[in-house]
């Protein structure tokens, strides 16, 4: 990788601040308490939207996809979890508190370095709870900085929400090897909401003219469009995934809307959202283990 590119993925980071600040106007478990670290100790400094342009289908889609990975978690029983590009995201602290998870956050270096910290002050040292510096698009791959913490004939439940949106297609396919490669010597599962089409994501923006303005700032943050490093349809993304040798089940994200708490919190019309996770799924992947 070069520097170019690695400084590109330390502005991507920056995303994850963003998302957390619109995590905070749900009922998710430790989301206000990050939102409200992140604000007291100013970690990041971020443009500020004006009121009428804060996207309330930002909140929406962050609480559902959130919502629609946990439910699809409950169809596994693994209990070995590694989190890619775990940013800001709160499951490590909830899923943690079972002390028979090991669940290990991985991250850039100087996010996984603020998410510790953060973390710290909000329950301090959890035995089962680890943190690790992983670039996932890296090859060879850096995964294995996870062996050490895991059991070698016990399977590993891969997640990551987010990550892939930023990512060109070559290295969406990086990342695609490092976790196939990681499957194929564990067993378990990758699930993900990240497979996902432009169409929608333009169909959202039509919707909500707060969102548009979140998606620009966001790419203006990262260099990278938010919108344009998707899949122009689903049967392009199921493709995608089956030439990189996964199988699939799809999960709908609708199985979740009687869920989501930022409708009330918020004032958001369910049908608005209703249609905007109509044709998003989360993909729970998996590969033949010899």
């Amino acid at each position: 990788m070069n520097k170019q590119q690695t400084n590109d993925f330390d502005k991507i980071v920056l995303t994850g601040f963003l998302v957390s600040l619109a995590r905070q106007f749900t009922d998710i478990p430790y989301a206000k308490e990050l939102a409200q670290l992140i604000e007291k100790q100013g970690l990041v400094k971020l443009p500020q939207p004006q009121n009428q342009d804060r996207s309330v289908l930002l909140t929406a889609r962050v609480e559902a996809r959130y919502k629609a990975i946990n439910q699809v978690i409950a169809k596994y029983q693994i209990t070995q979890v590694l989190e890619l590009a775990s940013g800001l995201l709160p499951r490590g602290l909830l899923m943690s508190s079972n002390p028979n998870i090991t669940f290990i956050e991985s991250d850039l270096p100087e996010m996984i370095r603020c998410k510790q910290q953060l973390i710290r002050q909000l329950v301090g040292e959890r035995p089962n709870l680890h943190f690790i510096e992983i670039d996932a698009t890296r090859r060879p791959s850096e995964f294995s900085k996870s062996t050490p913490l895991l059991k070698s004939k016990q399977p590993v439940m891969i997640l990551c929400e987010g990550l892939l949106t930023h990512l060109t297609l070559a290295e969406k396919q990086l990342v695609c090897a490092n976790i196939r490669d990681m499957l194929h010597s564990y067993g378990g599962v990758w699930i993900t909401p990240d497979f996902i089409d432009t169409g929608s994501l333009v169909r959202s923006q039509q919707d909500d003219s707060g969102l548009q303005k979140l998606l620009q700032t966001g790419t203006n943050l990262t260099g990278r469009s938010l919108v344009n490093n998707n899949f122009g349809t689903l049967d392009l993304a199921r493709q995608f995934v089956y030439e990189q040798g996964f199988r699939v089940t799809e999960h709908s994200m609708l199985n979740i809307i009687d869920e989501l708490s930022c409708l009330e919190i918020l004032g958001i019309e369910k049908e608005v959202v209703r249609k905007m996770l109509a044709t998003q799924s989360v993909f729970a992947l998996t590969v033949d283990v010899a």
